[in-house]
């Protein structure tokens, strides 16, 4: 009686470590030289096998390993024979047919092993063969038939072609292990933009781009004149992001020093409170009396999102009255809607500083493959944005195009380093590889939908205006415009940097060369733009930022060294 594959079941050990689309992967490759694919657990149960193999192994060879019971003592001996040491092994247990057998080691140890089934060139309907079709319940002549459509292998090739599959296997689990970094790294920045962006739609009634200074200056010119009082003013906790000192606006003042301990005051009473503090006779209050010296009356309420007082709202000195309920409300629910653009001002900043932390992190990881291009992507970015600038592009497109030169080399991740370090002449298939990266950077980002703007930057910022660039061979203005920017800042960084291969050009001589190739490989107006910025503006550019990098590079070389 056949026992069933156990592939799902808990002594399924190989297929944890070997993620099955790999060996469907494998499989299909291997399927076409008419070889078979099967994992086996570390005590030979079936793992895995090809599902989409030709019937002579499906009906006579994986049977038999499945089918254990008729060779239970000889097939224990071979599957207990194979440890983490063990090399290719030949079986031949199954007539006809030869296994080339080996194990799988993770970190050391063994977790199954692989078997690569092939027919043997002495195949044929012999009674060793009959007596199995016997067992297996199979017809002899159809099985022969079925044999017949299969290419033999001897059993050197087998160890060979296994050694090899060995070796596929081992680099499919690293590139599935890439591939899924890769798609996290995607999903986190698409996650940001997202929460970016519904966090920009909520909070643009109160227009949170503008900064907490300027709203709560607006807003409290605005209470002042509608509550009539002669003082309003504003503190923030200091550990917020928007954390700016208290302010007073109107006709009265406070002595230096007075309005930050009235600060102090409201936020440690506020914190306990967490309701709107009401005061008609200030000097007989016990723990603002001293306030009483230069006002009479007080409102404050707390600038409250859930349980967190983030800071306070308040008037000094009504005009016309004394504050009661209806100005404490008034002020409460301006204070109410103060709060959520305070809130969504701190989560914008917040957010905004994690997604550009990941964005740095990410083009630092691009960098650190090859220090001698180290800050690269950056410096891109830099000029990138000052050349946008230069050409009055506006400030929305400025940002895109400067994040966009951050990103532009991203897909040098999928390139090898040996490729990107090499200190010689690239060969043809090496620069295939390079050319490659404008694409992968692509297909890295595609999925987040908040930078399509960005992405034709990353793709064409290797085309040239003469249309002998790539990946498109682009001409002219059908070329992005954010490429053609792109395309200038990345070449001219690369003339004024040092490679492996040369040394950097005097700023001068490049700028001489960016004059030169206006028209064939840079756009001419963008050229004209970029050169009236001025080799001082542009030394003093790459200065500031070479200083930044040095640390970079110092810890980079202290871990390759490591």
């Amino acid at each position: 009686m056949m026992t069933e594959n156990i592939k799902n079941t808990p002594e399924s050990n190989v297929s944890s470590t070997i993620p099955t689309v790999v060996m469907d992967n494998l499989a299909s490759r291997f399927r076409p030289s008419s070889m078979f694919i099967i994992a086996l657990n570390s005590d030979g149960s079936v793992a895995y096998h090809d599902p989409a193999a030709g019937l002579f192994f499906q009906r006579y060879v994986l049977p038999m390993i499945q089918w254990r019971e008729t060779f239970d003592p000889e097939f224990r001996q071979l599957v207990g024979g194979i440890n983490a040491g063990s090399n290719i092994s030949i079986w031949k247990f199954v007539p006809g047919v030869c296994l080339a057998a080996f194990p799988f080691v993770q970190r050391k140890q063994m977790s199954g092993i692989l078997v690569l089934a092939a027919k043997s060139p002495d195949f044929k309907l012999s009674e060793d063969v009959v007596s199995v079709c016997g067992r297996l319940g199979l017809d002899g002549i159809w099985l022969s038939q079925q044999a017949d459509e299969l290419n033999p292998h001897k059993d050197d090739v087998m160890q060979r072609v296994a050694r090899l599959l060995l070796s596929m296997v081992r680099d499919q689990i690293r590139l599935t292990s890439l591939e899924k970094e890769l798609d996290s790294l995607s999903n986190q920045l698409s996650n940001t933009y997202e929460e970016l962006s519904l966090i920009y739609q909520l909070s643009s009634g109160m227009r949170v781009n503008r900064s907490p200074n300027d709203f709560f200056k607006q807003a409290c010119l605005d209470v002042m004149e509608l509550m009539g009082v002669r003082g309003m003013g504003v503190a923030l906790r200091t550990d917020t992001t928007a954390s700016q000192p208290p302010v007073l606006y109107g006709a009265m003042s406070l002595p230096p020093g007075q309005i930050h301990r009235l600060a102090d005051d409201l936020m440690n009473i506020l914190r306990v409170r967490k309701s709107p503090l009401l005061i008609n006779n200030l000097r007989e209050d016990k723990q603002l009396g001293w306030l009483g010296e230069y006002a009479h009356q007080l409102l404050a309420v707390p600038l409250q999102r859930q349980d967190q007082v983030l800071g306070c709202l308040f008037g000094l000195d009504k005009l016309s009255d004394e504050f009661d309920t209806v100005d404490s409300k008034l002020l409460n629910s301006i204070a109410n809607e103060s709060a959520i653009y305070l809130e969504n001002s701190m989560l914008y900043e917040d957010v905004r500083g994690l997604l550009m932390g990941l964005l740095h992190s990410l083009v630092s990881a691009v960098d650190a493959k090859d220090a001698y291009t180290c800050g690269h992507s950056e410096r891109v970015a830099l000029l990138s944005r000052l050349l946008a600038q230069q050409a009055q592009l506006g400030d929305h497109v400025v940002e895109r195009i400067y994040m966009a030169g951050l990103l532009h080399d991203v897909g040098k991740i999928g390139v090898p380093e040996a490729v990107l370090q090499k200190t010689g002449r690239l060969t043809a298939e090496e620069f295939e590889q390079i050319k490659k990266h404008p694409e992968i950077g692509a297909r890295i980002l595609r999925d987040i939908k908040q930078i399509e703007d960005v992405i034709p930057g990353v793709l064409h910022h290797h085309e040239r205006f003469d249309g002998k660039g790539y990946p498109g061979g682009l001409a002219g203005e059908a070329i992005p415009l954010v490429g053609r920017v792109i395309c200038l800042a990345d070449c001219f960084d690369a003339m004024t940097s040092s490679r492996t291969y040369r040394k950097a050009m005097p700023l001068e001589a490049a700028l001489a060369e960016i004059r030169r190739c206006s028209g064939t490989q840079f756009d001419p107006k963008l050229t004209d733009a970029f050169l009236s910025i001025g080799a001082d503006r542009f030394r003093d550019l790459l200065t500031d930022h070479s200083r930044q990098t040095k640390q970079l590079i110092e810890m980079q070389q202290s871990l390759r060294a490591a």
